[in-house]
Parts: structure tokens; C-alpha cells; sequence
């Protein structure tokens, strides 16, 4: 028996307890697609983090000129990967997968297609809005910088104009991924 949040058939077999037969070449539902796998992801943000404690290292061995501050952008960027790289290679990955299910099911090609858990298909929404929020974030740091470049006092964000840019177009491709992936995933049969 599967857990709560599984898509499944009502059958004689949940009535009587037993259990479901999905072995193939048998009348059981086939075994649910887990989609794409967590490593990409994962190696995304390990890089990430090795990248923001090597930036750390960097920045305390720096000894900035007087009435200078530390540069901060290399340590913005990477903390940001560090937080935000998870979330976009899993946006990214399942963009993919439900372009690929899409595919297969407006050509009618294969078997009976495997389901897929109903958080799969919504998950995509929680990794968009968090690299959005990632995006805002680069963006915000970029919009200080420039505010600090203006007012004369480093801060360590000047000059601020590329962290902006960098945050919005991160933000803002996240957004197109995100109404790209419900759309796949709409078309693709499994539903949203």
C-alpha cells in the first residue's frame, strides 16, 4: 500500500489489504517515476558552499586599504550558489522531465507511462520562488552597492550595477522557467 499523496486506482486489492501486484507482465499498476535524480542538484550547492568558504578565506586574509571595505560581490555570488544552486538545477532538471513526458504523450509513445507523485508535479513551484527569492536578493545587494557608490561610504558592494543586473536576470529566468515547467507539465497528461 502505497503512503498518502500517491495518485492510485481504487482496486479489489485496497478493498481486501493485500497488497498491490506491480511486477510486470502482471494486471498491477506500474511503479511510480521518481523523475529526476538529486545528485545534479546536489553537486550544485556543494560547489556552492566550497566556493563561499574559499571566498571567506579570501576576504579574511585581504587586508583593504585604508577607508576601503572588503570587496563583497565574489562572496555575494557564491553564497547565493550556495543557497540558490539546488533550487535552479532542480528547477531546471524538472523543466526538462516534464518537457520529456510532454513529448511522449502528445506522440502517444510507449507502454503504460509510469505516474509520478503529485508533489513532483508542484514541486517546481517551491524551487522557482526560492531562486526568485535568491535573484531578489543578488539584486537588493546590487541596489546597496550603488546606494554606498552614490553616497560616497564603500560598503564593499560597489559598484553595485552588475550584482543588480545578475539578481534580476536570475530572478527573472526563474519566472519564465517556472511558467515554462506548468505548462509542460499541463500538456504532459499528469496534471497540475
Amino acid at each position: 500500500m502505497r503512503g498518502p499523496g500517491y495518485r492510485e486506482s481504487m482496486s479489489s486489492d485496497r478493498d481486501t489489504g493485500a497488497a498491490p501486484d506491480s511486477t510486470p507482465g502482471t494486471d498491477g499498476p506500474p511503479p511510480l517515476d521518481s523523475g529526476p535524480t538529486l545528485l545534479w542538484p546536489c553537486i550544485v550547492a556543494a560547489a556552492g558552499l566550497v566556493l563561499t568558504i574559499l571566498e571567506v578565506g579570501r576576504l579574511v586574509q585581504l587586508a583593504p586599504a585604508d577607508g576601503q571595505a572588503r570587496p563583497l560581490n565574489g562572496l555575494i555570488l557564491a553564497a547565493a550558489l550556495a543557497c540558490g544552486g539546488f533550487s535552479m538545477t532542480r528547477l531546471l532538471q524538472l523543466m526538462v522531465f516534464a518537457g520529456s513526458r510532454r513529448t511522449r504523450h502528445t506522440a502517444g509513445v510507449g507502454a503504460p507511462r509510469r505516474e509520478v507523485p503529485w508533489q513532483l508535479t508542484d514541486v517546481h513551484s517551491l524551487h522557482a520562488v526560492w531562486v526568485i527569492g535568491v535573484g531578489a536578493s543578488i539584486a537588493l545587494m546590487g541596489l546597496l552597492g550603488l546606494w554606498s557608490l552614490l553616497g560616497g561610504l564603500p560598503s564593499g558592494l560597489e559598484p553595485g550595477w552588475p550584482s543588480l543586473l545578475i539578481g534580476a536576470l536570475v530572478a527573472l529566468l526563474a519566472r519564465l522557467a517556472w511558467q515554462r515547467t506548468t505548462a509542460r507539465w499541463t500538456a504532459s497528461g499528469d496534471g497540475i
